[in-house]
């Protein structure tokens, strides 16, 4: 028997989530979940039917939870069963089951709307020159944000109740060509930059958080962009031990 922790991942074939398999398998012993059917071993589950998460999560030490809705320009439509109704059943299962932490992806779109130029939430205001730090008053720029912040507020309840962990991290932009550069050139050019989280960093970032020792803990993960970026990453750093090696700038 391993005794490696047992570590699930839901929406394990995702961007993050295929990032997450390869870096994190060989630290921990991981349990894999997705909606449909994939060319590795998983769970299959519909996460917003309660009748489906049942039982699943059991013999876990922690949850990595991705799956959801991930656009920020989605609809309540899409957002409510993906964002809302799958994290109350994804959270309330890991408490049945004995988890002792669960992992969070929340996302930058929670603090987003300080920035965002034009009601456009992917274009960041070049004229904005401070630095926005986790304990900032939320100002979410989509329905997609309001329910990440919806994730946070509901495992920050859990910890209360129920004594489990719970971590969040506010992700920045990673990218399936781990490329800082792509969008060079175009409208969008600052905000990868100052957002851009590489591969590296995202598995590391996602490896603190599954091995820190802490009650409910918020991080930023994104690379050290420090000519472009837009979050403090002092605390981050601090609290969870995340140092990302890779930047925009270089």
């Amino acid at each position: 028997m391993s005794d490696k922790l047992r570590v699930g991942i839901t929406g394990s074939d995702g961007n993050v989530g295929t990032t997450l398999r390869a870096g994190l398998s060989e630290d921990f012993d991981l349990r894999l979940y997705t909606l449909d059917t994939v060319d590795y071993e998983s769970t299959l589950a519909d996460l917003s039917d309660a009748s489906q998460v049942e039982g699943i999560f059991d013999g876990l030490d922690c949850l990595i939870h991705l799956a959801a809705y991930i656009h920020a320009t989605g609809t309540w439509e899409q957002i409510l069963p993906n964002n809302i109704i799958a994290t109350q059943n994804v959270l309330a299962e890991a408490v049945r089951a004995g988890v002792k932490k669960v992992v969070f992806a929340s996302t930058n779109h929670t603090q987003h709307g300080f920035f965002m130029v034009g009601g456009k939430p992917n274009i960041t205001d070049p004229e904005t020159e401070r630095l926005f730090k986790l304990n900032d008053v939320p100002h979410p720029d989509s329905i997609y944000g309001v329910s990440k912040l919806f994730g946070e507020n509901l495992g920050r309840y859990y910890v209360t109740t129920s004594g489990i962990q719970f971590v969040v991290l506010k992700i920045g932009w990673t990218r399936e060509d781990d490329d800082c550069t792509a969008l060079d050139g175009t409208v969008h050019e600052r905000h990868l930059r100052a957002l851009y989280l590489s591969k590296r960093d995202c598995v590391q970032a996602f490896r603190k958080a599954v091995e820190v020792d802490t009650d409910y803990l918020v991080a930023y993960a994104t690379s050290d962009n420090r000519q472009y970026g837009i979050f403090d990453l002092e605390e981050s750093i601090e609290k969870l031990g995340f140092h990302p090696e890779d930047s925009s700038d270089r």
